[in-house]
């Protein structure tokens, strides 16, 4: 088995496949004739500044540690929060009987890939990690 590249330099490894061939089983269960697309989806998330994990500190106690008032009464502020954004490529599927991108066979499976999708996945290679789709690029 091993690698399976497209026209346009995209590779597809074996944990991939199985994941588009298993994905679409399940769909065209669902929706008999549904088309299989790879794109790209931006997902977001907000994340409390400094909650990055458990943090620990070192306490100096020869040097007398400041020990910072808290008023009990009053409600503590929430802390500040940042937005995350995260791109990630996911594996969608399309009642439309004829899509606008071109399609690739993959193992008898015809996969759709818009043309922007096809320039950012040039020379990259396609994986899946605990059920992920995880995108790489081999160095020049």
């Amino acid at each position: 088995m091993g690698m399976r590249e497209l026209p346009f330099g995209l590779r597809n490894s074996d944990s991939f496949v199985k994941k588009l061939k298993w994905e679409n089983a399940r769909a065209t269960d669902e929706w008999p004739g549904v088309l299989p697309c790879l794109c790209a989806q931006e997902k977001q998330r907000r994340q409390a500044l400094g909650s990055s994990g458990p943090q620990t500190q070192r306490i100096d106690f020869a040097e007398a540690p400041e020990i910072p008032a808290v008023n009990r009464l009053e409600t503590p502020a929430p802390p500040p929060a940042m937005l995350i954004k995260e791109r990630v490529w996911v594996l969608y599927f399309d009642k439309r009987q004829h899509l606008p991108y071109p399609s690739f066979e993959i193992d008898g499976l015809q996969l759709h890939i818009s043309g922007q999708a096809q320039a950012e996945l040039k020379g990259a290679t396609l994986r899946v990690v605990d059920d992920k789709i995880v995108v790489t690029y081999e160095p020049l």
